[in-house]
């Protein structure tokens, strides 16, 4: 190999090198973009979670309620529709 292409071949490499560079750059910044955008998903999944317990636990004293009136009113004691 002369010089000349000895020359050539570390140029190319050395391109090659920070073309690959470039690439990992963008790559990792889209990776920590990614995170971000999941970590803020998740937070947003928890978040939903919470809330639906919430309601689900309204819903559930509703129904009991809803229930005892219903029970004391065919249990004859004066109360209700009856």
């Amino acid at each position: 190999m002369t010089g000349e292409e000895l020359d050539k071949a570390i140029n190319f490499l050395l391109n090659q090198q920070a073309q690959l560079v470039t690439t990992v750059d963008r790559l990792a910044s889209k990776v920590d973009r990614t995170a971000d955008s999941i970590s803020a998903l998740l937070q947003i999944a928890e978040l939903h979670d919470r809330e639906i317990k919430e309601t689900d636990e309204r819903l559930n004293a509703l129904i009991n309620t809803v229930e005892r009136h219903i029970s004391e009113g065919r249990g004859g004691n004066g109360k209700g529709g009856e």
